[in-house]
């Protein structure tokens, strides 16, 4: 076993110099889902023992220097060549993630199985589909008749609703919070509604944090960690993230940020797609096309440029006289040293609050049932472990299938289910002030190298008078299932962070609010759901 690898990586680099016998004897005694060499293929009889004694399909890859290819046609052996693929990651880091896939792939397709669902084919590679060939409404399955369950209102679920409805699905929408539209209090609304109004898109968001937050987890906001809550106060499944958050090896955190940043570039020709077919719901909504990416320090931007070459999401980048002249907003930070380095990226930003009431409203037009207040407190199953409905304050809700998309509070509703525990709380922190002459005209995404608020993103929006502010959204602190308390020393630690970013680049403005009260009136705060290795949960039982 190699340090770092994982324990569910077997690493035996001797085999490479041992006879072929050894290798057929340790795959039957490992009997592994992959296999990955760096020399010759090993022989058919090789292959087609260790297929016969797993008993399912296997994956051989072959990471391989120079130009020679190796042909191999063996049953039940799915074959892989790494060399040189279009990556940021060595080839044997790219093997690895073929490796991952391909076995997440066969345990997802099992599991659909047992359900009675047919899966599509998983990609193959991390590399970002064109417009063409994104997935299209069309192409979904026919779910007319069907009657879905939605539990949970956020962003999420609001646009899977939509493409059930293009389905042919009747829709219904359980949500625990009040009606966003009536402006209640944001504190008893979840993370969409909740947070301020403003969203990007880019290609790099999502990113798994496991390796800046290796050592960040075991300390307080207070001692430059992301620890919301005292050690302590933590349960059972709250220290199991944890120790899972911090098992995640090096090579899989690289893998799962490509695989991140796949996901996201392929999502954009759908939001392309959305603007052309629907372009009502972004209307009024603040929407502004592109995102201006800066670095403090010229190590870190040099290789974001990098990564952003390669996602295909840089459109240009700066020197600093041309920032200046084209963002006299930056004005200020760039004259002082602040950007070491700037791009304009692919994306776009839009004010979330008139965005998701513009959704609901559609939503609502095209026949979808939307409950507020009426949170969803159990899954019911028969005798023999089947989905029968889920339980409310209001009485039992069934339907034909049910998606459960219930943020960072959902713990207790997932219980005797997979996902249970896996989905925890952390904290992120909203500032406003104003955008005063010259103002910003595209929203940034600011990386600062260390800092406590190491990523922040500061969004164009309006307030409540109409006037022209900037949104600054930056965290992090690891809440899990505890309670939010805007009074604690760690979290107030993080606002005066904020701040501090907010000084150092729009002064004039942090000052102006500072002066007349607006910046302490602007902090809000929301709980976003994480798991442990920044990918998605996706699980299945049968109804």
């Amino acid at each position: 076993m190699q340090a770092g690898l994982g324990d569910l990586v077997v690493y035996k680099p001797e085999l490479a110099s041992q006879p072929e016998t050894a290798l057929q004897r340790e795959l039957a005694e490992q009997l592994p889902d992959a296999t990955l060499v760096n020399g010759s293929c090993p022989g058919p009889n090789t292959l087609a023992a260790w297929r016969n004694e797993a008993k399912q399909a296997v994956q051989l890859i072959r990471c391989h220097r120079g130009d020679v290819t190796e042909r191999l046609d063996v049953s039940g052996v799915d074959y892989h060549q790494v060399q040189g693929a279009p990556s940021n990651l060595p080839d044997d880091l790219q093997a690895l993630g073929l490796a991952e896939r391909r076995v997440m792939q066969i345990k997802t397709e099992r599991r659909l199985a047992a359900c009675g669902i047919a899966s599509s084919s998983a990609p193959s590679s991390s590399s970002a589909p064109s417009a063409s060939s994104a997935p299209s409404a069309s192409s979904a399955p026919s779910l007319a008749g069907s009657r879905i369950v939605l539990v949970g209102a956020g962003i999420v679920n609001l646009m899977t609703a939509n493409r059930l409805i293009d389905a042919g699905a009747e829709v219904e929408i359980l949500e625990a919070s009040p009606d966003p539209r009536s402006r209640p209090p944001w504190q008893l609304l979840g993370t969409t509604h909740g947070g301020d109004n403003a969203r990007i898109f880019s290609f790099a968001e999502g990113n798994n944090y496991t390796r800046q937050g290796r050592k960040a987890l075991r300390r307080a906001i207070r001692q430059g960690g992301w620890l919301a809550t005292a050690r302590e106060t933590l349960d059972r499944d709250e220290r199991r993230w944890l120790e899972r958050f911090h098992a995640v090896p090096s090579w899989r955190a690289e893998v799962f940020d490509e695989d991140i940043h796949a996901f996201c570039a392929s999502s954009y020709p759908l939001w392309q797609r959305l603007r052309e077919t629907t372009p009502q719901l972004f209307e009024g909504v603040g929407y502004t096309s592109g995102v201006l990416q800066l670095y403090a320090e010229d190590a870190a931007g040099e290789a974001g440029e990098a990564r952003h070459a390669r996602l295909g999401s840089l459109i240009r980048s700066f020197d600093q006289d041309t920032l200046r002249q084209a963002h006299p907003a930056l004005e200020s930070p760039a004259r002082h040293g602040r950007i070491a380095r700037a791009m304009e990226l692919r994306g776009f930003s839009l004010q979330i609050h008139e965005f998701v009431s513009h959704l609901l409203a559609h939503l609502e037009t095209r026949g979808a049932q939307v409950h507020w207040n009426r949170p969803a407190t159990a899954i019911t199953r028969s005798g023999d472990g089947l989905v029968t409905g889920l339980d409310t304050p209001a009485g039992p809700v069934r339907g034909d299938h049910y998606v459960l998309s219930p943020g960072a509070t959902g713990n207790r509703l997932l219980e005797g289910t997979r996902s249970a525990g896996k989905i925890q709380g952390v904290l992120g922190l909203w500032l406003s002030f104003p955008n005063l002459e010259p103002r910003l005209e595209q929203p940034i995404k600011l990386h600062r190298e260390g800092h406590v608020g190491e990523d922040a993103n500061i969004t164009l929006g309006t307030d409540k008078a109409g006037r022209a502010v900037l949104i600054l959204g930056s965290g992090y602190g690891y809440l899990g299932s505890q309670p939010l308390d805007l009074e604690s020393p760690d979290v107030e630690c993080l606002f005066e962070a904020l701040e501090e970013t907010a000084r150092r680049y729009f002064p004039r403005a942090t000052t102006q609010a500072a002066n007349d009260g607006s910046l302490a009136q602007g902090r809000k705060a929301c709980v976003r759901p994480f798991t442990c290795t920044g990918l998605g949960i996706f699980d299945v039982s049968a109804t």
